[in-house]
């Protein structure tokens, strides 16, 4: 019974720690989870419902309009006609007045637009809407894409710094060490020592840092991926060196919802036109009328009498004051305006895509030879190190050597991070990424 309970136990501890890690085997991967769970994801698939419906409601001219109505009146006064006394046997003119004190009608009233162009195209603004709206999703992607990418190749390029900085903390230790031991010889003064110790404190502070930029790019990566913060994740290393020497650029996602803001101004330029237009609607009513000179109403089978009847109605603004003409002249102006923005656009991104490729071949080319330096400057320094213990080179040669070492991985580093965030930004619009 106890082994029981502890195997039920272990396997709960077990499958909650699954539950709460998340193992990110490449880019790919990482982007197929942010499109999934990013919460802004979620706000333009909301977007699309409403404007769907938006769009629904917009269609609703093509059919009739019904409405039930009963309504009573109590004619206080009542209107009087003049008729000629002689029909009465009275000399002049005699005024009667007609009708029940008390009016009831109860019926249908059915309408129906006949001809409403501005009913038209205004549903078709609101279709097109909803296909801006997917076009400001796909633009959207392509943004959260480049900033997953990025962070991704940070939090990277923090862990395989954190792995150097240990290699170069021990190498600093081993050098305090071997200079501390030469100070007690009096073989050296206690400024080499301090050197030493200072080159130390900065590869500690250097592995601080790049802790620190890991776990912010790992909190970021959360954040645009909808991960939950308790939730661990695990990045498989990948080699980040050897990167392609070009990349394919595909179409920029952000132009795109500019066509469609043109597409929409131009109808809402149409619907403008479309009020100098007339408006023809039917309307048919299908009721009944009760007249009493007390106030009640009676349900009896001839107490209400058949009303009926169906009309065309006409309609034609022939002067506004013009607020229709300012309407249409203002919307051709925005029209202009979103024209002129969207070239305005396109130049800049003409221009920064061929600012993009050429930064990523001169970061290809400076990450390469950055890493090539390095790797000499890590021989040099091993170099140094048997020379210094054998008593060929001063400890300020050493020391040298040192620091030229870590300047030179500092350079390096620094160039693959420019080239890895420059590339996140071209994955994010491969056509096969």
């Amino acid at each position: 019974m106890n082994k029981a309970l502890v195997y039920l136990l272990a396997f709960y501890l077990f499958t909650n720690s699954l539950a709460a890690q998340v193992q990110i085997d490449n880019l790919s991967s990482l982007w197929k989870i942010a499109l999934q769970n990013n919460p802004n994801q979620k706000v333009y698939a909301l977007k699309r419902e409403q404007l769907g419906y938006d769009y629904k409601t917009s269609q609703s001219f093509y059919y009739p309009q019904a409405a039930a109505s009963f309504n009573g009146q109590d004619n206080l006064i009542q209107s009087v006609t003049p008729v000629p006394g002689i029909i009465f046997n009275k000399p002049g003119t005699v005024y009667l007045q007609f009708g029940k004190h008390y009016t009831y009608n109860t019926g249908l009233t059915v309408t129906k637009d006949l001809f409403d162009w501005q009913a038209i195209l205004q549903s078709k603004i609101a279709k097109e809407n909803i296909q801006l709206n997917n076009v400001q999703q796909d633009a959207y992607i392509q943004t959260l894409k480049t900033q997953v990418g990025q962070y991704y190749y940070a939090a990277l390029l923090a862990k395989a710094s954190k792995e150097i900085a240990k290699k170069d903390l021990a190498l600093g230790d081993s050098i305090y060490e071997a200079i501390k031991s030469k100070f007690k010889q009096g073989l050296t003064d206690m400024s080499a020592v301090n050197q030493a110790e200072i080159n130390r404190n900065n590869i500690s502070q250097n592995s601080l840092q790049s802790e620190q930029l890991y776990n912010q790019a790992i909190a970021n990566i959360k954040l645009l991926a909808g991960i939950s913060a308790a939730t661990k994740i695990v990045l498989v290393n990948i080699p980040l060196e050897n990167q392609p020497e070009s990349m394919a650029l595909g179409s920029d996602k952000t132009l795109e919802p500019y066509a469609d803001s043109i597409a929409i101004t131009d109808l809402q330029r149409k619907a403008q036109k479309a009020a100098f237009l007339p408006k023809l609607t039917a309307t048919g009513y299908f009721g009944f009328q009760q007249f009493d000179n007390d106030f009640q109403i009676s349900f009896s089978k001839n107490a209400w009498s058949d009303y009926q009847y169906i009309g065309l109605g006409l309609s034609w603004p022939l002067f506004t004051g013009f607020a229709n003409s300012n309407k249409l002249k203002s919307i051709s102006t925005q029209k202009r305006i979103v024209e002129q923005k969207y070239q305005s656009a396109k130049e800049q991104s003409n221009i920064n895509d061929s600012l993009l490729l050429d930064n990523y071949t001169s970061f290809n080319n400076m990450t390469s030879t950055a890493e090539k330096s390095f790797y000499l400057y890590g021989k040099n320094l091993e170099l140094s190190l048997q020379k210094f213990r054998e008593g060929l080179i001063s400890i300020d040669a050493y020391l040298k050597t040192f620091q030229d070492y870590l300047a030179a991985e500092n350079v390096y580093l620094n160039n693959l991070s420019n080239l890895l965030t420059t590339k996140a930004a071209i994955e994010a619009r491969s056509p096969n990424p």
